[in-house]
């Protein structure tokens, strides 16, 4: 019978791409590509605890999800001290 190397998956966690995971050099263990995001970001409003608008957490992004998670949340955030200087 032949041997089956099954290599773990990543999937992304907003547009669903999927790509393996690394396997470490010395524990031999799998772990998300390095080039990988996250998000987790937590609002001031009273949400629900089905996921309301108040809090976003993402633990597996992919690079363009990542950086468009990062440059929207910048962007966002440069408007919101912009208004307030006024």
């Amino acid at each position: 019978m032949a041997d089956v190397d099954t290599i773990p998956k990543i999937r992304c966690d907003n547009c669903g791409l999927i790509a393996e995971k690394h396997k470490g050099q010395f524990d031999k263990s799998y772990s998300k590509p390095r080039i990988w995001g996250s998000c987790r970001m937590e609002g001031g409003r009273s949400t629900d605890s089905y996921g309301g608008k108040g809090r976003l957490d993402f633990a597996d992004l992919c690079p363009q999800c990542a950086n468009a998670a990062a440059d929207a949340a910048a962007e966002a955030l440069k408007a919101r001290r912009e208004d307030n200087g006024k």
